[in-house]
Formats: structure tokens, sequence, C-alpha cells
């Protein structure tokens, strides 16, 4: 039978059982719910595809005067555009994209600080790479997590937060 060592479980006592009772639960923050979540990526999703469809309108008419040649950067493009729409949005001084906003949720990084423009363009595509290759599997973390952390947020170490 094994014994427990008490200098262990005193190291144990000391350190936080999750991330919020760390730096966030300390700053007023709670987590956000997956139904606001999801409300503010179907308005992010109309944002990101109206940004779309004008670059890509753009292109196309430009393509006329290139003589087809910027045809050839629709699709990355149009690829491209929710990355660096997350990225942009999230590392502003709001720390979140237009539909978190509207919603009165940010990003923080589990330590409690802001989120710069890689781990905001990380997130999005570490977001579609598991939905594509989970599908709604990467919904179902967040369900059994008390912080509602979905996978790409236990990934890149950040946490979707609202004002208590």
């Amino acid at each position: 039978m094994q014994t427990s060592v008490p200098e262990y479980e005193a190291e144990l006592a000391g350190m936080p059982r999750s991330d919020w009772d760390g730096p966030l639960a300390a700053s007023g923050l709670a987590p956000g719910s997956l139904l606001v979540r999801m409300l503010a990526y179907l308005v992010d999703l109309l944002v990101v595809g109206t940004i779309a469809c004008v670059l890509t309108l753009a292109l196309f008419i430009l393509g006329f005067l290139s003589f087809g040649a910027s045809w050839f950067l629709i699709v990355p493009l149009c690829a491209a555009t929710p990355v660096l729409y997350s990225g942009l949005t999230l590392s502003s001084r709001a720390q979140a994209t237009f539909g978190m906003r509207l919603f009165g949720l940010h990003m923080r990084t589990v330590e409690g600080g802001p989120v710069d423009f890689l781990i905001g363009a990380g997130h999005a595509l570490l977001f579609y790479i598991f939905t594509s290759t989970m599908t709604p599997f990467i919904n179902l973390v967040g369900l059994f997590r008390h912080d509602r952390a979905l996978l790409h947020d236990l990934v890149l170490r950040v946490r979707l937060v609202s004002r208590r």
C-alpha cells in the first residue's frame, strides 16, 4: 500500500487547482458561456464573410486590369481572412472580435495577460483545423469543463471571459 508524502501534499495545497483559482479569478472575470460564445462566433462569421466578399470582388475587378493575375489570389485571401481578422481583433485594445464585443466577452491568457497577434491568429487557425478534423467534438470539451474552455483554448492557454 502506498502512503502519501506530507511534503508533496503541502506543495499541492498551495497550488491553484485550475486556471480559475489563479490570476483570472482574482481579476473579477468569469468564464464565458458556450451559448454566448456561439452567438458571438455567428456575428464574426457574418463580419468575416462580408470582408472576404468585398476583397474577393475587388480582386475580381482588378483581375480585368491585371489580365487575370489577381484571380489567383482569391482563394488564399479567403483562407487568410478569418485568421488575420482574429489576429488583429484579438490583439487589439479590446482583446475581442466584433462578435465578442457585442456580447461582452474578451480573451485573456491563463496568466491574466493580454493576447498578442500570434496567439489571436493561432486561435482562429487551430479552431478551423480542429473543427475540420474533429467536427462537433471540439464543442464537447467545453461542456465537460467548468471554465467552458474549448480544445484550442487549452492548447494556446487562453480563456474567453466576461465581467462578473
